[in-house]
């Protein structure tokens, strides 16, 4: 409660006002007060009376038409009006300010908050499209308006000189195993001039993903620039970038999400300290029609709003899939004047429902799986924040997610880096920047590099390979693929395959989730029954083909025998689907060539995954594979 002290009894007053009984140390007074006055103590040397104003109660009251009081800041303030068609705001400098002659935001491609797409088309960066590249990095940016995405979201925070500045998580921290810092340190005990000269140079030759050697001031050899960086080869250098870096370069042509929200478990700074600097940077930018605010705290949201500004809630990820409780009651939201929240894709159906039913814009913080348009669709909410939204669109085959082509991409791990759509069993819990997410590449040879280990020891676990999915023609198509072995596994005889999963009506991942176990499945992740076929290659030689019916049980179709793999060598597959016939094919260094067929229609879905598997029931059986070449090519 906010309190203003106006006045201090102290012993020597009291002693003087016999007739109450005070003296001697000890007081019989009784003090009454009305509100909004408060008191303190007891009237005691020790504890003398302290008189105050409870400031909430008092300006709630007297404040009339045009002001409110914002608790958040403790502060007396204009009100701003929310109507649709007001221009008054405030300005950079804290004052009110009415816009006159050329309007603040572009009159050319300009997309403010009110022009965003209807429900439930709305299609958002989250991580500034988090799967293609770092999470602060300026050319995410420009990779996010090139690809016209409604809104672009990326993590804000405040230094310690005020400032906002860009961070990777809601942790509000910048790490020197990652950049020219010589410690880990939250942005807030930082100044704008140290964050804005630090360099981004994350990863070695040996794996560019997940390298990490952590704060080290004394070790300078290690402090140099390196090759490689989160994703691969993917130009990782850049220096950490304020808030107004981003805000120039997006300028009005898409929605600008600054998520100051913070992660208690992570972080020490307080939310209410968090949103200062990103506030101002929106005020300097006059971007208050084009940005949002993202907090996790409702008071917050309020002080945000009585700025002029529009808040967003964005509450924490839940600990498992299905929760079904709300993160923050309706009634409160809709009285705090709160119009929108993004919220997990773990969310039960009914949380977005109560949601959007009070006519909040619900946002889904999903998978960036293009079947979870048909989840968004049936929920009927605004739209999603996806890490892949380049791909979650689609190739413009759904009407009103404005998708592009991008189905020309052609093997994207020759360039040492990820494509479009290239989703795991792990992206889909958003453990994005793993190295064992997606698998990694290596400077020295072309091709995706799967680890020992990836799966653990699961069935159908598996790369989707969305740079060249939908299949355009799924009832006549063609793949090729170069699969090896870099170390063979302990068993060969009923384990360590490799091969394709193809023939799905939909991307849902297919990895074989084990139900009711918190070990294995901590997080509850449901287990999809799987649709489609698999061709395969296993280490002690079997080719073959095999089918999943709808309820999900598999059917080998057919298969023959070939020689047992040897390490390191490079192996050429091509798989052959018609209206009723799949071949599949295996060719040898030596240019011999062993093929299986099978004739089934069973399946012509558009979907296709590389397939690595070490065993189907946790048991360790770790092999190295990797592969490379992957092209589809239609009739």
């Amino acid at each position: 409660m906010a309190r203003s002290s106006w006045f201090r009894s102290s012993s020597r007053r009291v002693a003087m006002a016999g007739r109450c009984g005070c003296g001697g140390g000890t007081c019989s007074c009784v003090l009454e007060v009305e509100g909004p006055l408060t008191k303190e103590g007891n009237g005691s040397v020790a504890l003398p009376w302290r008189l105050g104003v409870d400031k909430g109660s008092l300006f709630g009251d007297i404040a009339g038409a045009g002001l409110t009081y914002d608790k958040g800041t403790d502060k007396l303030q204009v009100c701003l009006s929310r109507d649709t068609g007001n221009n008054l705001r405030f300005g950079a400098d804290g004052c009110l300010y009415a816009p006159g002659g050329e309007t603040p935001v572009p009159d050319v491609c300009a997309r403010p908050i009110e022009s965003l797409p209807a429900a439930p088309n709305v299609v958002g960066a989250h991580d500034l499209a988090g799967l293609m590249g770092p999470y602060s990095s300026p050319y995410q940016v420009d990779y996010c308006l090139a690809a016209g995405v409604d809104i672009i979201h990326f993590h804000a925070a405040t230094s310690s000189d005020g400032v906002g500045v860009v961070t990777e998580y809601a942790d509000h921290r910048l790490s020197a195993g990652r950049s020219s810092l010589y410690l880990t340190q939250d942005a807030r005990e930082m100044s704008s001039a140290t964050i804005r000269s630090a360099y981004n140079y994350a990863g070695d030759v040996d794996d560019p993903q997940a390298w990490n050697w952590g704060d080290d001031d004394v070790d300078l050899e290690k402090r140099k620039d390196r090759r490689g960086g989160w994703y691969g080869w993917l130009a990782q250098r850049y220096y950490q970038p304020l808030i107004t870096d981003f805000m120039r370069m997006i300028d009005g042509k898409a929605v600008a999400l600054l998520d100051a929200s913070t992660d208690p478990a992570g972080t020490s700074v307080l939310e209410a300290t968090a949103i200062l600097g990103p506030m101002q940077a929106v005020l300097d930018h006059c971007a208050q029609s084009w940005a949002l605010l993202g907090v996790r705290e409702l008071t917050n949201a309020t002080t945000v709003q009585n700025r002029g500004m529009t808040a967003i809630m964005m509450p924490l990820r839940p600990a498992t899939w299905g929760e079904a409780t709300l993160p923050y009651p309706v009634a409160d939201l809709t009285a705090a004047g709160v119009e929108w929240i993004a919220l997990y894709s773990r969310y039960a159906d009914s949380v977005f429902t109560a949601y959007k039913d009070a006519g909040i814009q619900v946002l889904m913080r999903g998978t960036s799986r293009q079947s979870d348009y048909a989840r968004v669709s049936a929920l009927g909410i605004r739209g999603a924040l996806q890490y892949d939204p380049v791909y979650y669109r689609g190739p413009g085959t759904v009407a009103g997610l404005g998708g592009r082509e991008y189905r020309s991409e052609l093997d994207p791990w020759e360039h040492r880096r990820m494509g479009n759509g290239q989703l795991t069993y792990l992206t889909d819990q958003q453990t994005i920047s793993n190295p064992s997410a997606r698998g990694r590449t290596e400077d020295a040879e072309q091709g995706l590099l799967l680890p020992a280990g990836w799966g653990g020891g699961r069935d159908r676990v598996s790369v989707l390979c969305g740079w060249e999915c939908p299949v355009q023609n799924p009832a006549a198509y063609r793949i090729t693929v170069d699969m090896k072995w870099v170390s063979l596994a302990p068993a060969s005889a009923t384990g360590a395959r490799m091969g394709l999963l193809f023939g799905a009506p939909t991307d849902t991942d297919l990895y074989s989730w084990p139900q009711g176990d918190p070990v294995l499945n901590p997080s509850g992740m449901r287990a999809a029954a799987p649709s489609g076929y698999r061709v395969y290659q296993r280490q002690n030689g079997e080719i073959g083909i095999g089918v999943f019916a709808a309820g999900g049980a598999y059917t080998v179709l057919a298969t023959r025998t070939s020689p047992a793999i040897a390490a390191n060598v490079w192996n050429a597959y091509e798989l052959v689907v018609t209206a009723d016939q799949i071949t599949f094919t295996r060719t040898i260094s030596d240019g011999t060539k062993y093929t299986v067929t099978a004739v089934d229609s069973t399946w012509r879905g558009p979907y296709f995954w590389v397939e690595k598997v070490e065993s189907v029931n946790g048991s360790a059986n770790g092999f190295i594979g990797k592969v490379r070449n992957i092209f589809c090519s239609t009739g």
